[in-house]
């Protein structure tokens, strides 16, 4: 019995000496001798058709199929909000920067997941002998891949994801986010019938919208675990207050909390909306610092001073404001995007309704600051320096003990630029303790003080030492 092997190409000679040989042996009549020659070239005719035919169900040895990646990267892109980002649909371009709410986190950003029908078998498939792409499974896509990228290179990874993307996250703009998956393509036939693998990665610009959002002052960088106080509970300890309560943020008939135009961490608001219209400060003393919180890094923005009656303030590349000296009215200063210097910010304030002047480590009696301030008129008020309640222990010993400053725009200076000494302040003459007011206690015949820290009012003799801060 002769091996059947039309199924098998590479046995068509071996099947072809068997038919001759056969023949030879059988020395069959002429009529045989021309049937076995015709099936002899049948069979060879049939087996050469069968390997010219791409289109049979038979195995080609030759070219690996490819993938043609024409615009295929394109329909990489994101989900925020419900909306999907590509440059294929038109709504992101490569070369161009996508502005986005600030308030978003990298993590609002959902990725897509990039799959084989995004590939079309006609436009997305070459084979140059002509095969078919395998109908069952053309295309092999892998896992979709993304990083994150700010504008000076570094990876955004971890946390940093769950940060918002504008007021103050630090993040130089624009944001590069690179998404990336390998594709392979399949034939219907032939040897190999993978192709090689290839990348498809796209890379797209985007922003949070540019904004000025914040003025911080020195302190809550100094000192980030201070920036507000809850009054305390315990009579045995003084009712000592604490600091950053979760549950201390509003304020209490004894002080405490922030107002809504304060918001931790960042500072007040750019864009007041319970403090009369007046932006912080409109309080100050020399070596008063704070900072413009812009939207991404506040390297992406230039800052000069356009308007500087007097000549008192300066800013840094930073955004950084200083005060050096009084100011002679309103100050103006601006922040301009440097990606696009058409788009700036105007920040304008007056710090000259309580201009203090500490007078560093003098200590003394309360006549001391009397003399020191040219006066007790010139000696700083109580009102001027805090927010913070008092009265009389008999008619409440929790705020006479335990009363503190409220974070607000106001017109009180520890309240404005809250936790005071020299390390919140270093080019100042602020120092960490009490200082004396020109006013009496209304319930006896003792001075106020106040304490730089927490802005609590307490009553002195005047013959206490305390640190003395004059009117300027």
């Amino acid at each position: 019995m002769l091996p059947f092997c039309f199924k098998h190409f590479h046995c068509k000679s071996h099947f072809a000496t068997r038919i001759t040989a056969l023949a030879a042996h059988l020395k069959p009549k002429p009529t045989q001798v021309i049937s076995l020659i015709s099936l002899s070239q049948l069979a060879i005719s049939v087996s050469a058709n069968a390997i010219l035919s791409a289109s049979s169900s038979q195995v080609i040895a030759g070219n690996a199929p490819q993938v043609v990646a024409l615009s295929s990267a394109d329909k990489h892109g994101f989900t925020v909000n419900g909306v999907f980002y590509s440059e294929e649909n038109g709504t992101l371009k490569s070369g161009e920067v996508k502005e986005f709410d600030g308030n978003l986190t990298l993590n609002d950003f959902k990725v897509a997941t990039y799959t084989p029908t995004n590939l079309d078998r006609v436009k997305n498939y070459r084979d140059i002998d002509g095969d078919n792409a395998d109908p069952s499974q053309p295309f092999k896509v892998e896992s979709t891949y993304y990083w994150w990228y700010d504008n000076s290179g570094r990876r955004i990874t971890g946390d940093d994801k769950k940060k918002i993307i504008g007021c103050g996250s630090g993040f130089s703009m624009p944001l590069k986010l690179i998404i990336e998956t390998k594709v392979k393509a399949y034939s219907e036939y032939g040897i190999p019938n993978e192709s090689k693998q290839i990348n498809l990665s796209k890379s797209y610009q985007i922003a949070a919208k540019s904004e000025l959002c914040y003025a911080k002052p020195n302190s809550a960088i100094i000192y980030p675990e201070h920036q507000w106080g809850k009054l305390g509970d315990n009579p045995n300890l003084n009712y000592r207050m604490y600091w950053n309560s979760p549950d201390g943020r509003t304020r209490s008939k004894g002080g405490g909390g922030y107002t809504q135009d304060y918001v931790p961490d960042y500072g007040f608001k750019a864009v007041t909306s319970v403090s009369g219209g007046r932006n912080f400060p409109t309080t100050g003393f020399p070596g008063a610092k704070f900072q413009l919180v812009m939207a991404g890094a506040q390297t992406d923005y230039r800052y000069q001073i356009i308007n500087n009656p007097g000549g008192g303030a300066s800013i840094d590349e930073n955004g950084m404001v200083k005060l050096t000296s009084k100011p002679m009215g309103t100050v103006t200063v601006k922040a301009i995007l440097k990606r696009n210097p058409s788009v700036s910010y105007d920040y304008s304030f007056n710090p000259t309704s309580v201009w203090t002047i500490p007078q560093g480590d003098i200590k003394g009696v309360y006549d001391t600051a009397v003399k020191r301030c040219g006066g007790s008129n010139n000696v700083v008020g109580r009102y001027e320096l805090t927010n913070a309640p008092f009265t009389s222990i008999d008619d409440d010993p929790v705020i006479f003990w335990g009363g503190i400053l409220t974070r607000a725009i106001d017109g009180s200076l520890f309240s404005e630029w809250g936790f005071i000494n020299q390390k919140a302040y270093p080019d100042s003459q602020w120092r960490g303790g009490v200082y004396w007011t020109r006013d009496r206690s209304s319930y006896s015949t003792r001075q106020y003080h106040i304490y730089a820290d927490s802005g609590h009012v307490g009553e002195g003799d005047d013959s206490w030492n305390n640190y003395i801060a004059c009117k300027g």
